[in-house]
């Protein structure tokens, strides 16, 4: 297994990156982002190094560059590790411009990703690949990969909704005659809602999980925070809709985001319900009442943009009706990290 004779490998940083090694990681990730489909980019580079500059202190990053001998950077590799999740797993990604691929640049990244899972004592590695890009499925199937789960991401023109069904949804009457109500928070959660930001979080570890052999991620207040400065430090907005019970408890809600650098799109996030307090209409609830405040508030916004499993067919079935058009797919890979570096040896 060799790289590109005019190609050198080394390991930089990521969180403790030096401004030129992570404008180079950016160099080589936002064409690779873009040609995948995401709306994370065209991120900024000042954007993508305040991020790296605040990854919360629960993921151990690890990352590498591949550069050719004028310094081009051609290549690049990530792991990292989530304190609050799975210690079996270690997630990873790998960037390799599009002209230098085939020339076992990838399989290097990948040896030096599968070295340091082993390293750390981790026994699984997991990461996804995109139907815009067929060479990272043709990679992951010779690795000796298996689909753990297969995602859709679908978008909703705002001209398109339906309002007085919006506005019937959001009427919520039974859910309010309940006791239920909806509390909207927009920005970085006040430390008094911290809590209720990690329910919401635990509750979407509810979603389906298909084939993905990993275990819950148990954020708490802390984790909160911190995921909420690099959330602001790299320039994003965030709304959301917590929604309570009788008792003021929080049982579900739903968020969305905005980046600068793609203002006609809103990025809708979780959206979860607590399943003892399903089957009352409140996801319906929540996403109307947000879809009209971006209708209101952000007159910019085109389109609404989401990620859910093909296995979620609660959410989908909400999304349909909302008028939600499939644009990709996303899969997610899981592999034994001794099966994978057999499968590179060979």
């Amino acid at each position: 297994m060799r790289a590109a004779v005019d190609v050198d490998l080394r390991r930089v940083g990521f969180r403790t990156g030096t401004d030129a090694e992570l404008t180079a990681l950016h160099a080589v990730e936002a064409p690779i982002q873009a040609e995948r489909g995401s709306d994370r980019m065209p991120q900024p580079v000042e954007s993508y190094i305040a991020l790296a500059r605040n990854l919360p202190s629960q993921f151990d990053d690890h990352a590498w560059l591949a550069e050719t001998a004028d310094g081009t950077p051609v290549a690049s590799g990530f792991c990292w590790s989530d304190a609050a999740g799975d210690p079996r797993v270690m997630e990873c990604d790998l960037f390799v411009r599009s002209d230098r691929r085939q020339e076992g640049i990838g399989s290097q990244l990948f040896a030096r990703i599968c070295d340091e899972t082993a390293n750390e004592g981790r026994s699984l590695l997991t990461w996804s690949t995109f139907d815009a890009v067929p060479a990272g499925d043709a990679f992951s199937r010779q690795l000796g990969a298996r689909v753990a789960r297969v995602n859709r991401t679908s978008e909703l023109r705002l001209a398109d909704v339906d309002w007085p069904m919006i506005e019937n949804w959001g009427r919520a009457r039974s859910a309010r005659e309940r006791g239920y109500r909806l509390e909207m928070i927009e920005g970085a959660f006040p430390e008094h809602l911290r809590a209720d930001a990690a329910t919401f979080h635990h509750i979407m570890q509810t979603a389906p999980r298909d084939d993905l052999d990993v275990g819950e991620v148990l954020l708490d207040a802390d984790h909160i925070a911190e995921l909420d400065r690099a959330l602001l430090e790299a320039g994003r907005i965030r709304w959301t809709a917590l929604l309570r019970d009788s008792t003021g408890a929080c049982v579900g809600g739903t968020e969305v985001t905005f980046e600068p650098w793609e203002r006609t799109v809103a990025q809708q996030q979780n959206t979860g319900i607590d399943p003892a307090h399903r089957g009352l209409g409140l996801a319906k609830w929540a996403k109307a009442a947000m879809l009209e405040r971006i209708r209101d508030q952000r007159p910019e916004a085109e389109r609404v943009r989401t990620d859910n499993a093909f296995s979620n067919a609660a959410m989908l079935a909400i999304n349909d009706v909302l008028g939600f058009k499939v644009i990709s797919t996303r899969t997610e890979w899981q592999a034994n990290v001794n099966d994978a570096r057999r499968s590179l040896s060979h």
